[in-house]
């Protein structure tokens, strides 16, 4: 799935005005031609000015190869995992951490939403997800916690990769299985 120029001419038509800079922020934040290194900008759809800013810790403009089962190198730097967490999700509360302690190791920044507005210990800085957001990712999805998305942070393509908890293994076979299918026989 892409997020669509029409999605986004229709999302600035429809939206009220702050609504439509927020989502955009957000949406092109995952985009951003200086690397992964840049701050994602605060929200101000019911929450206050001092509302955490999410920052990706990924070193800008550094390659972060990732080798996969079929042999070939997938660059990390050019992808984004979206999650959708709740505070009061119990299946989050042990995959969060995982997917924290992963990103850290691999080399993959998070992009955390929750849902309920709560956070956890591995995501204090989650955004709440706004309305579009949502509409976006889970358009041929059932809404559930938690739900990670593969983003291309160049084209915006949003791959699905997980909907509820794993351990580091089937998280990172899912994140070659879905790299793998999107490379279709050609590097990333």
């Amino acid at each position: 799935m892409k997020v669509k120029p029409l999605l986004l001419l229709t999302i600035l038509c429809v939206c009220p005005p702050g609504i439509q800079a927020n989502t955009m922020d957000q949406l092109q934040s995952l985009w951003n031609p200086k690397g992964l290194g840049a701050a994602v900008p605060e929200i101000n759809n019911e929450t206050p000015a001092s509302a955490p800013v999410a920052v990706i810790s990924v070193p800008s403009g550094q390659p972060v190869w990732l080798r996969l089962s079929n042999g070939q190198k997938a660059n990390l730097a050019e992808w984004k995992v979206v999650l959708f967490m709740q505070g009061s999700c119990p299946y989050c509360h042990k995959f969060d951490p995982v997917l924290k302690s992963l990103s850290e190791r691999v080399g993959f920044g998070v992009m955390a939403y929750t849902i309920d507005g709560h956070v956890d210990e591995a995501y204090p800085e989650a955004l709440p997800v706004p309305a579009d957001v949502m509409r976006t990712f889970f358009l041929n999805l059932p809404v559930a916690t938690p739900t990670t998305f593969l983003v291309n942070v160049n084209t915006l393509e949003a791959l699905p990769l997980l909907q509820g908890a794993t351990d580091e293994q089937g998280f990172m076979a899912r994140l070659d299985t879905v790299l793998q299918m999107r490379q279709g026989g050609r590097a990333l």
